[in-house]
């Protein structure tokens, strides 16, 4: 019995210090997000503009 709460204590320690050196896939998964929506809202602009020359080509004709 002494010797299993030895080990879970041991591996509780162990997975505390290993969460300080895990790696941050929080901030990677923010930053995906962040640049995919920086496209989409460049892909929205670049559309926009389109749809604004066509619509005064269409104006002009």
């Amino acid at each position: 019995m002494t010797l299993l709460i030895i080990v879970l204590i041991l591996s509780g320690i162990g997975l505390f210090i290993y969460s300080f050196f895990a790696k941050d896939y929080e901030s990677e998964v923010t930053n995906q997000v962040s640049n995919v929506h920086i496209n989409l809202m460049r892909e929205i602009t670049e559309l926009k503009d389109k749809m604004k020359s066509m619509e005064e080509n269409n104006n002009r004709g």
